[in-house]
């Protein structure tokens, strides 16, 4: 029984992450891209790009995106996995999804962090 769990473990863990590495980053990105009025909205997957906060919000629901904000934005939110967010300042990131990371330079908050919520495997929020 062991044995069999362990098999089971070991090929949902492989499929998993044949998922995340299935296609190169920025080959063939799919899905959209929507800014607006401080507000940038990605889904899809593969997508690199780079955008000027404001101090509105980042919102994005895929995988395998790289992208990276230069100034502030109120809210970073990742739904999906391998996702990576470089941005200069955020207050608030919510991940959910198994590794995706947001990096930050600072946050306009007392203790200096951004308020955060992280739900997945291997994902976090750290500063840079």
């Amino acid at each position: 029984m062991k044995n069999r769990i362990a098999s089971l473990s070991l090929l949902l863990s492989l499929g998993f992450s044949g998922l995340l590495h299935a296609a190169p980053l920025g080959a063939g990105a799919t899905g959209q891209v929507e800014e607006a009025d401080g507000m940038i909205s990605i889904e899809g997957t593969n997508h690199e790009r780079s955008f000027v906060g404001t101090g509105g919000e980042l919102h994005i629901v895929g995988t395998n995106n790289r992208i990276t904000v230069t100034g502030p934005l109120s809210l970073v939110s990742v739904d999906g996995a391998g996702n990576t967010v470089q941005v200069d300042s955020v207050k608030r990131v919510e991940i959910v999804g198994a590794q995706s990371h947001v990096y930050y330079k600072s946050a306009p908050t007392k203790t200096g962090r951004p308020a955060s919520s992280v739900t997945g495997a291997g994902s976090g929020v750290s500063k840079r």
